[in-house]
């Protein structure tokens, strides 16, 4: 990626949270102008349209999210940890009460563009392929690799909406178990 000014970094940075706070939907360039301290036009400067805006800062969550997912893998030996892990990279933002971007963008794939949905899709499916890779190394399978994955996308969702993020912790905990017996 380019580097970035430090206003297009606050821009993004601004945007990344609202997006995992309020979806796409439920924000604009002005909340972005008014919060950061500058007019709207400063941010078509680096963003010609939303959809300029949203496709860049998936493109850095993905970027930085391949990096953790590469440094788990590298750091990580055995299968309890590695999924710990993972999970904790989705757990980080409960913490703040907010989800992962593109599990957000998900929620609202109907009235979004193709290019977002594309992109997220592409996110989804980095994770399943590193999951899948992680499973390859012991004797469960790629299923069991995807169900791991599709709970903790529901999981996150249940545990922002019910603000309880020990259910979160306590479900994959138990997950984790049943694999580390199989």
């Amino acid at each position: 990626m380019k580097k970035v000014s430090e206003t297009e970094g606050k821009i993004i940075q601004l945007a990344t949270d609202l997006i995992q706070k309020r979806g796409v939907n439920g924000f604009s360039f002005a909340d972005i102008a008014t919060e950061i301290g500058i007019k709207k036009a400063s941010i078509h400067y680096y963003f010609p349209s939303k959809l300029d805006l949203v496709l860049r800062v998936i493109a850095l969550y993905s970027e930085n999210f391949a990096y953790d997912l590469q440094m788990i893998k590298d750091r990580e030996t055995n299968l309890t940890d590695r999924l710990s892990q993972f999970a904790g990279l989705y757990r980080r933002n409960l913490e703040t009460e907010k989800l992962c971007l593109c599990t957000m963008l998900s929620t609202e794939s109907q009235s979004l563009s193709d290019p977002i949905n594309q992109a997220v899709a592409a996110f989804f499916q980095m994770n399943h392929d590193w999951l899948h890779e992680v499973f390859k190394e012991t004797t469960l399978s790629s299923q069991e690799a995807q169900e791991f994955f599709a709970m903790v996308q529901g999981l996150q969702v249940l545990a922002r909406a019910s603000q309880d993020l020990a259910s979160f912790d306590r479900v994959i905990q138990t997950k984790i178990n049943q694999l580390q017996k199989k």
